[in-house]
């Protein structure tokens, strides 16, 4: 999978410490055209549709913040391989 143009693997090891999505997953969706992006939030509760340009952005900066305290894309392959030797 990580050799398709379109997908990027990060490894988000628990030593990286909190962050601001450890609650719930969520998903930015963005379409082609002129669709507006959508935000996706999973609860307890159900799920939830975001719109507004506050939420979008809320969404973004947890994104963000996940990427940077990620292993990055090359390290996060060499974890894996790594831990499919062991078995683990």
């Amino acid at each position: 999978m990580s050799r398709l143009p379109n997908v990027t693997i990060q490894v988000l090891r628990f030593e990286a410490g909190a962050h601001l999505a450890d609650s719930s997953g969520f998903a930015l969706l963005s379409f082609e055209r002129d669709e507006p992006p959508l935000g996706y939030i999973e609860t307890l509760a159900g799920e939830l549709f975001l719109e507004s340009s506050r939420d979008l952005a809320r969404l973004s900066a947890a994104y963000d913040n996940l990427r940077r305290l990620a292993m990055s894309p090359t390290e996060s392959i060499r974890f894996i391989k790594e831990l499919s030797k062991h078995g683990t």
